[in-house]
């Protein structure tokens, strides 16, 4: 016998580049991720670097060591992200415990020490201690010079004179030194939150530091739309209204949502200094705290949209506690505060500034918006995104934005259907005599898709768009049907585009929206990463499947295209990679089910090619249900072997593992030794002669 020595030398020369190695998916270095055989779905991003990648990728990590597993995680698979250094380009945004015992931790990218924004990758631990879902963002290749031209009060001064041209007066809240990759350029920009008090405004300013030009502006107020309204006249009276006296009169603070003060068993844990309190605006915010003299809260207008407005956001903290533990909306026990009333900017309309949620004054054949608790816990839901996942306010992202708080605008009137008819309308009570303004149900009655792309008619086409506030964003409120559709799917079921869903309950559907948008989405994440998270989330909820089965073809149904029932393909045993000369090598191939799929009995078999000639299919001997022993023949020392296994799903017929066109290769050697191996990522003293023809 012999042994098969390995030896590769890769040389390239291009006039005025430097030397790189790269696989053939165009990677620097192997990707070892797609050859994993622990890695059971693996998405990538239109640049080519992992999107979503899920399977067994750690074991035994042990709690408090997320960070370090993270790292050296990302350290042992940098080439598939073209990542350089995973420990200096990657830190620590936050850790969630969510409630089933996942750990989930967010990491931001950085380039030489600045923020990248729009980088961000989440790594998910699940109760087990295993390292399982690794999703977001990573943005590879960036070069910008870190050296700023342009300071910082210059950069201020440029956008404050923008915003006054423009908008309003602003005053700067925060000024950082970021990169900026967008619509095909990396930019070292100044960021700039600027706010005004009326108009209301949370202006994002994107400055270039090199030249000082504008790149990018946007008011970061999330809104509902500027159509609906409600009330509190519509002949539900509130019964319970917590206020304070503070002996001369009442007023709409609420402290029995602390934890110290649970005098009415809400079983709150706002902190000691939290309220939630609810202003009357008029023309100025937040305007003066909601009063009464006697506290019955029924003699005028102006009241009784504080009363909805009061009542509603108390009850959407003990929902949020109850539902999802979530202790106030930035799980940090905040005070939660509200405005109704508010005249300065126009009539029917309601948003989240940021730091409170406030709602318009209403017009002739409207209600104020306080009356509808959909829209108050639309409002408070943008607040949850903004502290959790962060989703930016354009685009899919933005689109999946405002879905999410339609979502949890639902399901907070579902749960409360002894307060007001739950239907899936949003803002229904706003307009007199008017089915609202949106509808999860069939957005295209009110001009929205209910399915993902340009085949239907009123998706608003994304491809090219450059976000402003003439266009929506690029149509966020548009967009967001798509998301309101999945959802009511997934609640209610039905059949949408031919495929049948069946519903698993609108509190079930809003738990894994939550744990997407809490654990899984990022800051750009769009409708098809969404997808794929709430799929994770379902298995964090439900470990039986059922639910992951119906996620996946609630997003099918309304084209978003995501693995269903499926097979996955695991090796208790390991995959050969060297082949004893002339003997057979043995090795176990245990099948199953993914998304629901169901592997028929003793349908696994063994694909294997022997230097290059067509594959040979033979039957592997199935040991105990789905556990096969496969069996590679005999070869000559020095013969390399490529193969695959497949088996049959019930439903769907052949699944491959790995593809037959990127199979498995192992050599036929007593050993194989690497004489050399260079990533070319540094200088090893290669000299070249000659030129690239060569």
């Amino acid at each position: 016998m012999r042994r098969l020595t390995t030896f590769f030398i890769v040389l390239a020369m291009i006039a005025g580049s430097a030397f790189s190695a790269v696989d053939s998916d165009g990677f620097h270095g192997p990707n070892l991720l797609k050859k994993n055989p622990n890695v059971e779905l693996y998405v990538a991003s239109t640049k080519g670097t992992p999107k979503y990648v899920s399977g067994i990728l750690k074991e035994a990590i042990p709690k408090g060591m997320e960070l370090q597993a993270a790292i050296s995680f990302f350290e042992e698979n940098k080439s598939a992200w073209r990542m350089i250094d995973p420990a200096t380009e990657l830190i620590e945004r936050q850790l969630d415990y969510d409630q089933v015992g996942g750990r989930h931790l967010r990491l931001r990218q950085t380039y030489k020490q600045l923020p990248v924004i729009g980088g961000e990758l989440i790594v998910h631990y699940n109760a087990n201690d295993q390292l399982t879902t690794v999703n977001g963002t990573y943005l590879a290749d960036l070069t910008v010079d870190v050296q700023p031209t342009i300071t910082a009060t210059s950069a201020s001064a440029t956008a404050k004179a923008d915003m006054l041209d423009t908008f309003a007066p602003g005053q700067q809240s925060s000024i950082e030194l970021v990169v900026f990759p967008w619509q095909g350029t990396d930019h070292l920009a100044w960021r700039i939150f600027l706010l005004s008090s009326t108009p209301m405004g949370r202006w994002e300013y994107l400055i270039d530091a090199h030249n000082g030009e504008l790149i990018f502006k946007a008011n970061r107020i999330m809104n509902v739309e500027a159509i609906g309204t409600g009330t509190g006249v519509m002949g539900n009276p509130r019964n319970h209204i917590d206020t304070d006296d503070n002996g001369s009169n009442f007023r709409m603070i609420d402290y029995t949502r602390r934890a110290s003060n649970n005098i009415h068993g809400h079983n709150g844990q706002m902190a000691s200094g939290s309220v939630i309190q609810t202003y009357i605006a008029s023309s100025s915010l937040p305007g003066t705290v909601a009063t009464d003299a006697d506290n019955i809260w029924d003699n005028s207008l102006t009241q009784w949209p504080a009363v909805d407005g009061h009542v509603y956001s108390a009850l959407m903290y003990d929902w949020m506690l109850a539902q999802f533990g979530r202790n106030s909306f930035d799980n940090n026990g905040s005070s939660m505060f509200t405005s109704v009333n508010y005249s300065a900017e126009g009539d029917n309309n309601a948003y989240w500034n940021g730091s409170q949620i406030v709602i318009w004054s209403w017009s002739t054949g409207w209600r104020s918006l306080a009356g509808c608790p959909d829209v108050i816990a639309h409002e408070w839901g943008h607040a949850v995104t903004e502290t959790t996942s962060g989703l930016v306010y354009q685009l899919e992202s933005g689109a999946l934005n405002e879905s999410f708080s339609d979502m949890i605008g639902s399901a907070f009137e579902f749960a409360h259907d002894t307060m007001d008819t739950p239907d899936w309308y949003m803002g229904e009570n706003g307009v007199i005599g008017g089915n609202g303004f949106r509808s999860a149900s069939n957005p295209h009655e009110f001009g929205d898709p209910d399915t993902y792309g340009t085949g239907d008619p009123y998706w608003f086409d994304v491809v090219g768009c450059t976000p402003q506030y003439t266009n929506d964003w690029c149509g966020v409120h548009t967009n967001s049907g798509v998301g309101n559709k999945w959802f009511f799917l997934l609640s209610d079921g039905g059949t949408h585009n031919g495929t049948v869903v069946t519903g698993i309950g609108v509190a079930n559907a809003i738990k894994v929206a939550y744990q997407a948008n809490a654990f899984y989405w990022n800051s750009n994440s769009d409708y098809h990463e969404a997808a794929l998270a709430t799929m994770s989330a379902a298995d964090d909820l439900d470990p039986s499947g059922a639910w992951k089965i119906q996620v996946s073809k609630a997003w099918n149904a309304c084209n978003v295209s995501v693995p269903g029932p499926s097979l996955a393909f695991s090796y208790p045993q390991g995959v050969p990679t060297t082949l004893q000369p002339n003997v057979t090598t043995t090795f176990e191939v245990l099948v199953s089910g993914a998304v629901g799929g169901t592997p028929v009995q003793g349908s696994g078999k063994l694909h294997y090619s022997i230097d290059g000639a067509p594959f040979t299919e033979v039957v592997m001997n199935e040991k105990s249900p789905n556990l096969y022993d496969a069996v590679l023949p005999a070869t000559a020392c020095g013969s390399i072997v490529h193969f695959y296994v497949s088996a049959l799903e019930q439903s769907f017929g052949q699944y491959f593992d790995p593809t037959p066109t990127d199979p498995f290769t192992a050599h036929s050697a007593t050993s194989v030794n690497t004489l050399l191996a260079d990533s070319f990522e540094t200088d090893l003293g290669w000299r070249v002669t000659g030129d690239a023809i060569a």
